[in-house]
Order: structure tokens, then sequence, then C-alpha cells
């Protein structure tokens, strides 16, 4: 146990990836402190986030990489396992306990972005850490110190606002990946993270045409999910599979066991006059078992965007949606609906449902009883 009154910074976080806006603040807090031990600590599953894509091994291997040979090898840096050994959910004053542990004398540092400060008073045990702790910030573009937030120590200079959930979803949909390092991106495309092995997949198996308009449609929905708070990275990838199924041979289909609320008792009138709709719950299949999608909600909203159904969950109307409002798509009115979307989601998502049945209408399709519920239940929500 060492005894040094010297400081300590312990910077914690999922680093999935790490971006260049971990390592300048880590960089900064390194010249400004100069601590005597410098502990980057990725966690084994951040309390905050539902979806963990890489591993933790992948993430200390990235985290190496984009902190580079010349600031891992300072005196006194290291990444630390010890969130990760403890196999379970570890929150912040358990890891600054453990290290206090470690360093009782110490003036220990809790490195952080000002975006995760506003929410430090509601963290767990928030008072703990400060009684073991200060806290490091480094200063993001657009942040306004309100008043209210917790004491800190703030770090010289300006540091990019990257985002880590952001950066996935640019690897998810091939945009470019500003923020992240081409050695750290390298290493993910070589190892398949951020289901980037999945899109490859996905690219090879449907026609440019389909595979352009999966893109749309993930684009589409990664921007409402952002508007209704639902998790981006859930709707990249719903979108994305949502027509993984769409270009299979009707009898290929109709052969497939296939399961869910769009068959049930509807199976027997749905191979017969709509079996095309057999797409949708055939993509949730392959997608948990081709493309290794565990996610209920991203499967449910799979088998649920063509047919729609009552009460469904705001991804599943997300998807809905984004398959009728996809960016290649030219029917009339369509330029409304995209900009109702972003201001009235609701109102937006009754008027997709209203003209897939004016559709269905005027060319005298079969309409699948989801369908049937979906809209019966807009208009009677609309009447009242």
């Amino acid at each position: 146990m060492s005894n040094e009154k010297e400081p300590v910074i312990i910077y914690g976080g999922s680093f999935n990836p790490p971006h260049s806006g971990h390592i300048s603040l880590a960089k900064a807090a390194y010249r400004q402190i100069k601590p005597k031990a410098f502990y980057f600590v990725p966690n084994f599953h951040s309390p905050f986030k539902e979806m963990q894509p890489a591993s933790f091994n992948d993430r200390r291997n990235m985290l190496q990489i984009a902190a580079g040979e010349n600031f891992m090898n300072l005196p006194g840096v290291q990444i630390s396992s010890w969130e990760e050994d403890q196999k379970k959910i570890v929150y912040t004053w358990k890891t600054i306990a453990h290290f206090r542990r470690i360093h009782p004398n110490a003036k220990i540092y809790f490195l952080m972005g000002s975006d995760c400060l506003k929410s430090f008073n509601d963290w767990q045990r928030s008072r703990s850490i400060l009684r073991n702790a200060s806290l490091l910030v480094g200063i993001r573009p657009g942040f306004n110190i309100v008043g209210g937030e917790a004491p800190f120590v703030p770090l010289k200079g300006l540091f990019p606002a990257a985002a880590s959930s952001g950066i996935r979803i640019n690897i998810i949909l091939k945009h470019k990946t500003p923020g992240i390092s081409q050695a750290v991106m390298d290493y993910i495309k070589n190892r398949g993270l951020y289901f980037s092995q999945e899109v490859n997949m996905l690219r090879k198996e449907l026609s440019a045409r389909r595979y352009r308009h999966c893109v749309n449609v993930a684009r589409c929905a990664v921007e409402l999910a952002h508007i209704c708070a639902v998790p981006e990275y859930k709707a990249a990838i719903a979108g994305l599979l949502h027509d993984c199924a769409r270009e299979l041979d009707v009898e290929v289909l109709k052969a497939m066991r296939i399961q869910g609320p769009v068959l049930g008792r509807y199976r027997r009138d749905t191979v017969r006059f709509a079996p095309k709709l057999l797409h949708a719950p055939a993509g949730a299949m392959i997608a948990r078992e081709r493309y290794g999608v565990k996610d209920k909600d991203i499967l449910q909203a799979i088998q649920l965007h063509a047919t729609g159904m009552p009460d469904m969950p705001l991804l599943c109307k997300i998807i809905y949606m984004s398959d009728y409002l996809s960016e290649e798509r030219k029917f009339a009115g369509l330029d409304g609906l995209r900009k109702l979307a972003v201001t009235d989601f609701d109102a937006a998502f009754a008027a997709v449902a209203a003209a897939k049945a004016r559709y269905r209408e005027e060319k005298k399709c079969w309409a699948h009883p989801l369908s049937i519920q979906l809209w019966k239940q807009i208009k009677e929500a609309a009447e009242k």
C-alpha cells in the first residue's frame, strides 16, 4: 500500500470506442496535475448504458492504441482492469473507494468532461465521491455554468465534443468518423466491432438499391430516435436490418418457420393474400440467427415494420415511419411528412398510418388485421 501524498488521477468511462476527446482530456490532465499515478478505468458495464457492443479487452486495446506509446509510457500511466475484474456493474463511488485504499493519503482527482458534470448530482452517492476525490473537468464547447454544479477543478483549454455513441452510429452507417484515429479505426474493422462486420455482410447479400434503402431508413430512424429519446444505436441496427429478408423468394419465405404476431392466427391469410409481408417477421428471424441480434426491442421493430400493430413501442413506431419516409421515396406529400416527423412525432405517425391505409384502399390490397387494428386505434384516439 502506498503512502505518497502526490496527486492521483482516475479516468473512468466506457471508452467505447476511445476518441480524440478522451485522449486530449487525459493528456491535458497529466500536464496540469503531474500525477504520481494516472489510471484509465474502462468499465465492465456502464450503469447508464443499455448496450455494450465491444468487450473490455477490445476497449482496452483500442485505448492503448488511441493514447499512443508516448503517453502510455509516461510514469504512472496505466489501464486498470479493476472494474472488469468485478464482473458486475460498478458505480463511480466504489471505484474511487478502491483507489483510495491503494492511495490513502493522495490527492485524488476524478477526470471527466463537462457533459458529465451536468448530471453528476444524480450519480449514485455523489457526496461520497466528493468526500474522497476532487472533480477534474475538461470544458467542452457549448458548456455554460448555470449554478448548482458540483465543485470542480477546471482543466486549461477547450476540448473536443466527440461522442462514442455518435462514432458507433457513423461506423454502422458507413459515415466518416471524425474524432477517432485511423489506427483505432483499422482495429475496429479488423475485429469487426460495432456491427461493422455485419454491415459488410448485409451489403453483399442485398442489391445496391435495397441496401441503399436500408441505410436511408437507418439514418431517418437515428434522427427520430434522437428526438424521441430512444437509443440511437438500436434504431440504427433495426433500420439497417429491417429489410434483410425483403429480397428472398416468396417460396423461401413460406418455407421458413417464422413466429410472431404478424403470423399467429393470421398465418393462412397472410400466406394466401400478401406473402411478401412475411419478409418482416422473417427479417427478425434472420437478424437474430444470422446477424446475432439478441435485443428484443430491435427484433420486434423489424418484425412489425411492414404491418404495424396497436400500442407499438416507440422504437417500433420509428422504424414503421422511417421505412415510409426513407429519403429515396418520392410519394406525394413526403417532404411535409418528413418535416412533421421532426416537430410532431405523434401527428406524423398517424399521418403515415393514414397514407398506408389510403394506399391499400386505392390499390384494393389485402389489409393485414394488425394494420387494420392499428388504423382503428389511431382513428378512435383522434375522435376523443
